[in-house]
């Protein structure tokens, strides 16, 4: 029997690939729904490993003060689309168990993109380890149940990165144009997500540059879309804010506060866990911002516009007057992002996961860069965003929306590593 020619085999193991990815998607959405659903109905009202509060920020009584009264109050929380989005979801006369089942069907959907992330980047095999990983994930898990952001921004951070994804292989600009409103969703969810954007599109202009005058003319007009749209798209949200507060605020305001509550989060005893930080490091926090207020001769939490103006002035000192220290807080910060939660207990399963979760990235990362995989789409938010939040304040709920990035680094990891332990296998000999 004659061997196959070499464009009919690798047609045969395209077509191959496409089955089995078929069916590993319904084993990562399967997986997923039933995970989401357990955490909803089975396991968080009956965990006592975090709160059951069920709206420990007030999202829901921010978003029926919507349907009252409109927003009447720039506030960092009321400034943030998921307010708005569970206004949407009261409005039509759902209530918090439909929110909840939201949540689980975006949990669902993220672990699906992940699975095509890593299918995409890399190959079948990894995208299914990303998948299963994220659909079981803890720290995923555990904001479903509950009116946290953490599971809608992650979806739609997620899918912003999936976008440019798409926008890397084909720079039109109708890409350009989803990209920016996919990311304006995400930014106006939470404004750490504008720096990725400024990111990616910074990396892609630099690239078209250094490519010369035929990159430029085929990039420029997609990059021009790109920024355009996400421009255009938030500047309806500032200019609601100041129709609100009369003062010009981009996104949200309260900056100054979490760059100020990281100088106190990333002390030795909250970065160490010796005290809780949720107790401890906030209760400190919050009698620092009182005595600024009053310090100011206004009441803190009486006006969020002017508890910033307050909190800048007092930030612009500490980074003056203690520049070692801010060295400090953003480089111990670096760490806390993956890992500060409420306390020692819940600390320890996010910090193993995340630190397992780097050694197996750095496993395929020599292979990635050989193979001329392009990871640095997914590194790059990573990067982006510890870097970010170690500035302001590095706590482990903050890692979350870039876990599923981490997830395909290391589950290319795995797959490496699994390659690595088929190619050192013995070869059977031929039976004679």
């Amino acid at each position: 029997m004659t061997p196959a020619p070499p464009s009919a085999a690798g047609a045969n193991a395209a077509n191959a690939a496409d089955v089995g990815g078929a069916r590993y998607v319904w084993w990562v959405g399967g997986v997923a729904l039933v995970a989401a659903l357990t955490m909803v109905f089975v396991v968080f009202r009956h965990q006592g490993l975090v709160a059951n509060a069920g709206d420990p920020y007030d999202y829901g009584k921010i978003a029926h003060g919507f349907l009252e009264h409109g927003m009447d109050k720039l506030t960092r929380r009321a400034a943030s689309l998921y307010p708005s989005f569970l206004s949407l979801v009261y409005w039509v006369g759902g209530g918090d168990l439909v929110i909840q089942l939201i949540q689980c069907a975006l949990h669902v959907a993220t672990c699906v993109m992940v699975f095509t992330l890593g299918r995409h980047i890399y190959n079948a095999r990894t995208g299914l380890i990303a998948g299963l990983i994220c659909a079981l994930h803890p720290m995923l898990l555990r904001y479903i149940a509950d009116l946290h952001m953490e599971t809608w921004l992650t979806f739609w951070f997620v899918l912003t990165v999936w976008r440019a994804v798409r926008f890397d292989e084909r720079k039109t600009v109708l890409n350009g144009a989803l990209l920016g409103a996919v990311g304006v969703v995400a930014t106006l969810s939470k404004g750490v997500a504008l720096p990725v954007l400024a990111a990616y599109g910074v990396v892609w202009l630099v690239r078209a540059v250094r490519g010369g005058k035929v990159a430029m003319r085929g990039a420029l007009p997609a990059l021009v879309a790109f920024g355009v749209t996400t421009a255009v798209l938030i500047a309806p949200w500032t200019y609601r804010n100041y129709e609100v507060s009369g003062r010009f605020v981009l996104l949200t305001p309260g900056t100054p506060d979490a760059f100020i509550r990281g100088y106190i989060f990333t002390r030795l005893e909250f970065a160490t866990l010796q005290k809780p930080p949720y107790t401890y490091a906030e209760q400190e926090s919050n009698a620092l911002f009182r005595r600024i207020a009053t310090d100011a001769g206004t009441t803190w939490e009486q006006d969020e516009l002017q508890d910033d103006i307050n909190n800048k002035r007092y930030m612009n000192r500490m980074i003056v007057e203690h520049p070692l220290d801010t060295v400090r807080k953003v480089v111990v910060g670096m760490f806390t992002f993956w890992y500060e939660m409420t306390s020692i207990t819940n600390s320890l399963i996010p910090a193993v996961l995340a630190l397992a979760g780097w050694v197996l990235a750095f496993v395929g990362l020599k292979r990635a860069r050989i193979e001329k995989r392009r990871f640095w789409l997914l590194l790059l938010p990573i990067v982006v965003i510890n870097v970010l939040v170690a500035i302001l304040i590095p706590l482990g709920r903050y890692s979350v929306p870039v876990l599923p990035c981490l997830s395909i680094l290391a589950a290319f990891g795995v797959d490496t590593l699994l390659e690595r332990r088929k190619a050192s296998a013995p070869v059977a000999a031929p039976s004679t």
